[in-house]
């Protein structure tokens, strides 16, 4: 059977998503013009299905990135996911937002250590470790990158990926770096949502939420009002 399943993409700037067949992300429709995640993902969505001439019945399942990130973004995708899966009766696949990263570098790195971070804010990043197989090695993590941090890897040979690691690049003189792509993508999100498909390894849609790792960053906006910062 070749599952067809929708990938919803929204824990930083760019809104992304795309339709996978069997593990292969075949369609992929994406904007990177800064948090206007509610009014571009619907038609995202529209995009993917009608270059696939496929309507949303026909999807097995919905996925999406459940964070961390920013927290705007991963409420509009996660709130997205949950009325197909709501409207559709179909199970709704969670990945992690640093998962998704990580599978962005396969067949382009054969060992080592993946590091995928996502931007939060001033000199702080989400960031985990995962080996060349995808295998988690950390937990999720908001942490600033230092000299003191960079030199935990010193003796290893680290592929940065996302778009928080340009900020850390000067602490990793010493290390052996490779860069990668410094944005995340839905096409990323294919292989580990059709792993988990397998497997049946379904969220409750139901009461699911984003894993925001760290509380929104509420100011104050005009008029007495709040306004939160991704």
């Amino acid at each position: 059977m070749k599952e067809k399943i929708l990938c919803i993409e929204t824990s930083t700037s760019v809104c992304s998503v795309a339709l996978s067949i069997a593990g292969e992300a075949i369609e992929v429709a994406e904007l990177s013009s800064g948090m206007q995640h509610g009014e571009q993902i619907t038609l995202l969505i529209r995009q993917c299905m009608d270059q696939a001439g496929l309507k949303l019945a026909q999807l097995d399942a919905i996925a999406v990135s459940s964070g961390p990130g920013s927290y705007t973004g991963l409420r509009i995708g996660v709130s997205t996911a949950k009325g197909l899966c709501m409207a559709l009766a179909k199970p709704l696949i969670a990945i992690s937002s640093l998962e998704i990263l990580a599978y962005g570098v396969q067949n382009t790195f054969k060992d080592g250590i993946i590091m995928p971070m996502i931007d939060a804010r001033r000199m702080e990043v989400y960031t985990a470790t995962f080996d060349h197989h995808y295998q988690r090695l950390t937990s999720e993590e908001a942490i600033i990158i230092d000299d003191k941090y960079a030199d935990l890897f010193i003796d290893e040979r680290i592929v940065l990926i996302g778009d928080g690691y340009e900020k850390t690049l000067p602490y990793w003189s010493k290390s052996k770096i490779i860069a990668g792509s410094n944005r995340t993508s839905a096409a990323f999100m294919a292989l580990p949502a059709q792993k988990m498909y397998q497997i049946k390894n379904f969220s409750n849609f139901l009461n699911f939420s984003p894993f925001y790792l760290k509380s929104p960053n509420i100011t104050a906006s005009g008029n007495s009002g709040r306004k939160i910062e991704n």
